[in-house]
């Protein structure tokens, strides 16, 4: 199994070549003559990164912008920091860990507002990764896991891809708990694979998001061995939602409209989980509805985000991805945007 470092690195690698390949082809110029005012080229999954989308467009909040942004198609989440290096979109909403691979691939960019965030009013539903095992399971706690290690028989945790929040945030738990990803046997598997996988009995913790741990919770069968905020508290559901420097120089306009627009998404789907489930459901193809990703209602990157951006940043130091020092909160935003922050409003 290939180990977290070498994981970050390979996603590192794939990023320098996309973006070498890009820039010797006229890079920039390319890219630029492609753009026009108010237009933003985006991927839209139908996973949980795309319900702002669904619900952006469904309620109108885009065209009241007079945004249009141009959907790129089905870009897997694992693979649009590399559609995002190479200028095939333009906007990503991402977190601290692939924002900080982006900067190490030499990539220019800078945050203008807060995206995802994880709610401290406690409701378990709305946080951003559960880690699920079997209703039946032997595991109950960390020291159940260490057990298994050393019955040599290790857990099978599986993510979506390596390098990413996934593994992060449970690495983040077993250091909690006094141990580390030598502990564990990762596997790669995507979340809709990830409730029949552990059903099977092919792995022990499936890893996921919403809506696919509601999916698992509402089918049965499975209970909660972990959440991300057992594992990094407030900070665990951080996403910045991020520009190209040339993209900002060139349209800050169309940031500043594109900022508003998914903001008030994100604030309308606070308000309205329900039905922004079931807007996601539907888009998705859910067979009933779905639980949704919470946001930041203020999108304001504030010193306690400041913090929170350097709970991510230590540890990716602590698991050997970066070096002390090497990064620091400023380097991925700008303030420029602050005008679209909505400071007067509460995130929880």
């Amino acid at each position: 199994m290939v180990n977290k470092q070498h994981a970050a690195v390979a996603i590192v690698a794939v990023i320098i070549i996309v973006v070498a390949g890009f820039f010797a082809f006229g890079g920039t110029e390319i890219f630029a003559a492609k753009q026009s005012a108010n237009e933003v080229d985006a991927a839209v999954t139908k996973d949980c990164a795309g319900t702002p989308w669904f619900v952006g467009v469904e309620k109108g909040f885009f065209n009241k912008s007079g945004i249009k942004f141009v959907d790129k198609g089905e870009i897997k989440w694992s693979d649009q920091p590399a559609a995002f290096a190479s200028g095939q979109i333009n906007v990503y909403d991402g977190h601290p860990v692939t924002l900080i691979n982006l900067l190490k691939a030499g990539v220019k960019f800078k945050g203008v507002a807060v995206g995802g965030a994880e709610p401290t009013n406690g409701q378990v539903d709305e946080y951003h990764m559960h880690y699920l095992v079997l209703a039946n399971s032997t595991l109950h706690n960390a020291s159940d896991i260490k057990a298994r290690e050393a019955s040599g028989n290790k857990v099978k945790v599986a993510v979506g891809a390596r390098g990413d929040c996934i593994d992060l945030e449970f690495n983040a738990w077993l250091r909690k708990n006094n141990l580390t990803q030598n502990d564990i046997t990762y596997v790669v598997l995507p979340d809709p694979q990830q409730e029949q996988a552990l059903k099977q009995g092919q792995i022990d913790v499936a890893s996921l998001h919403p809506p696919f741990y509601k999916k698992a919770e509402t089918d049965g069968n499975v209970r909660i061995l972990a959440t991300s905020w057992d594992a990094m508290g407030p900070a665990a559901g951080l996403s910045l939602l991020v520009f190209s420097d040339d993209y900002i120089a060139k349209y800050p306009g169309t940031v500043r409209d594109f900022t508003n627009a998914y903001k008030d998404a994100e604030r309308w789907i606070n308000n309205n989980r329900e039905e922004a489930g079931q807007i996601t459901a539907k888009d998705i193809g859910l067979p009933y509805t779905s639980n949704v990703h919470y946001y930041s209602s203020s999108g304001a990157i504030d010193d306690k985000v400041k913090g929170y951006l350097q709970q991510w940043i230590d540890a990716m130091v602590a698991d050997g991805d970066i070096k002390q020092g090497q990064y620091k909160p400023e380097d991925l935003y700008t303030t420029e945007f602050s005008d679209t922050w909505k400071t007067n409003l509460p995130d929880n």
